[in-house]
C-alpha cells in the first residue's frame, strides 16, 4: 500500500479575497491531492469550526495561519510515513487527534483540507476517476449521472446588496435531456436576467456566488423577474424550469419574529408559514431551503407536512451536515431534504455518513458549495459520487462557479463512454 510522503499547507484567497488553507498530500508512488477549502458567508451556529488567526493586523482579522501551521506541524506529524489504507480511517484519525465535537482545536478547515488532499491522492493511486473512488466509498451501487443543477440567480440575504431579504433566488431547469442542455437552459436564463433588470432599470452587478444583486422592492419582485426570465426563453414556469428558494431566514428572525421588506409587520411562526404557503401558490417551488429559524424545530414540522406534498423542505442551517441533527429531524419529520456541505462537519468519511443517513429516510440530496469559493472542483466529483438528486455551485457565471458546473460536462462524457 502506499505511504504518505509529504503532508503540508498554505495560505491562499478564496473568492471573496479572504484567506482559506489549501493543503497537499503526496504519497510515495508518486500521486497527490491537493484541496482548497471554502467558507460560509451565512453559517449554521452549528457548524463544525472553521479556524481563523483574529489577528487584526493580517486580512483583518481573517488568515489561517493557525490551521495552516496545525497541518505542517501536528497533523503531518501523526500521519506522514503511514499508510493511510482508507479514507474512513484516515478521518477517524484526524477526529481523534482534534479531540473536540467540532474540531475547534485543530479547525475543521486544517482537518478537512487533509481528508480531502488524501482522499484524491488515493482516487489517483486507485487509477479510477475520483467519483468513482468517492462512489465506492459511499457504497454507492446505483448507475451515476449528474444531479441537476440549482442555479443561485438572485442573491439577496448575505450575498447580495442587502435589499432583498431571501438568500438565493434559483431556477432549477427540468432534466429531459443531457445535462449539457440543462446547463445551456441556465445559461440563457441567466443573460436574459441581466437584460430584464436592465430593463427594468434595476442594478445587475453580481453578488458573492456570481448570481445578480439587484435593487428591487421586494422578495416576490425577485420570484417576478425569474418567471418572465423563463417565459422569454420559450420555457414555461412550474413546468418546463421550476423555481427554488433559499430563505436563509436566519438572518432576519429575532425576538421570536421573522421581519421582511413584503410585510409591513413583523410576523411570528404561524404567520410566516402563511406567508411561504400564499406565495408557493403564487410561484410554486421545487425546493425551499431554511424557511424557518434553525431552532425553531415544532414549526418545520408544520410546515413539512403542510407543504411536503408538493415542495422539497430543506434543512441546511437546520441540519448542518450532521448525524445527530438528521436523527432529530427524520423523528420529527422536520424536513424532506438536506443540503449537504462537507465544510460543515469537517471530513468526507462523515459528510457520506449524513448523505446515507438522508437517503435511507428518503430525503432529497442537495450537494452544495459556499459562497466563499475557489477553483477547486472537488464537489462536483463529490455529488456525482454519492448520487446526489440536486448540486448547488451558485450562478452559471464567475469562475470557481463555472468550473464546478464545467466539471460537470467532463463527467457527463466520461460516464457517456463504453466501460
Amino acid at each position: 500500500m502506499a505511504k504518505l510522503t509529504k503532508l503540508y499547507a498554505r495560505e491562499i484567497l478564496d473568492s471573496r479575497a479572504t484567506p482559506t488553507i489549501e493543503v497537499i498530500a503526496i504519497l510515495d508512488t508518486g500521486e497527490y491531492g491537493v484541496a482548497s477549502i471554502p467558507s460560509g458567508s451565512s453559517t449554521g451556529s452549528y457548524e463544525a469550526v472553521e479556524l481563523r488567526d483574529n489577528d487584526p493586523n493580517r486580512y483583518l482579522g481573517k488568515g489561517v495561519l493557525k490551521a495552516v501551521k496545525n497541518v505542517n506541524q501536528e497533523i503531518a506529524a501523526a500521519l506522514v510515513g503511514r499508510d493511510p489504507q482508507s479514507v474512513l480511517q484516515l478521518d477517524d484519525q484526524l477526529i481523534r487527534l482534534d479531540g473536540t465535537p467540532t474540531k475547534s482545536r485543530l479547525g475543521a478547515n486544517a482537518v478537512l483540507g487533509v481528508s480531502i488532499a488524501v482522499t484524491k491522492a488515493l482516487a489517483a493511486a486507485s487509477k479510477k476517476p475520483l467519483y468513482r473512488y468517492i462512489a465506492e466509498l459511499a457504497q454507492n451501487t446505483q448507475p451515476l449521472t449528474i444531479p441537476s443543477p440549482v442555479f443561485n440567480m438572485i442573491n439577496g440575504g448575505k450575498h447580495g446588496a442587502g435589499n432583498l431579504d431571501f438568500q438565493e433566488f434559483h431556477v432549477i431547469p427540468g432534466r429531459t435531456g443531457s445535462y449539457a442542455q440543462t446547463l445551456e437552459t441556465g445559461a440563457e436564463i441567466y443573460q436574459t436576467i441581466k437584460k430584464i433588470l436592465a430593463r427594468r432599470g434595476a442594478i445587475h452587478s453580481v453578488g458573492d456566488e456570481g448570481g445578480f444583486a439587484p435593487n428591487l422592492f421586494t422578495n416576490l419582485d425577485a420570484l417576478e423577474v425569474l418567471s418572465e426570465s423563463i417565459t422569454e426563453c420559450h420555457h414555461k414556469p412550474s413546468v418546463d424550469v421550476e423555481l427554488g428558494l433559499d430563505v436563509a431566514s436566519n438572518t432576519f428572525f429575532k425576538d421570536g419574529k421573522y421581519t421582511i421588506k413584503d410585510r409591513s409587520s413583523p410576523m411570528d411562526a404561524p404567520e410566516f408559514i402563511d406567508y411561504l404557503r400564499d406565495l408557493n401558490s403564487q410561484y410554486p417551488l421545487r425546493l425551499l431551503e431554511d424557511p424557518l429559524s434553525e431552532d425553531d424545530w415544532k414549526n418545520w414540522s408544520s410546515l413539512t407536512a403542510e407543504l411536503s406534498r408538493t415542495t422539497t423542505i430543506v434543512g441546511d442551517d437546520l441540519i448542518v451536515t450532521n448525524k445527530d441533527k438528521v436523527a432529530k429531524a427524520i423523528a420529527e419529520k422536520a424536513c424532506t431534504g438536506v443540503i449537504i456541505k462537507p465544510n460543515q462537519i469537517g471530513t468526507i468519511s462523515e459528510t457520506i455518513a449524513v448523505v446515507k443517513q438522508a437517503r435511507a429516510a428518503g430525503w432529497k440530496i442537495n450537494v452544495s458549495h459556499r459562497s466563499g469559493e475557489t477553483n477547486d472542483t472537488f464537489i462536483a466529483d463529490f455529488a456525482v459520487g454519492v448520487g446526489a438528486d440536486y448540486a448547488k455551485f451558485g450562478a452559471p457565471a464567475r469562475g470557481e462557479r463555472v468550473a464546478k458546473y464545467n466539471r460537470f460536462l467532463s463527467i457527463e462524457v466520461e460516464l457517456q463512454q463504453p466501460a
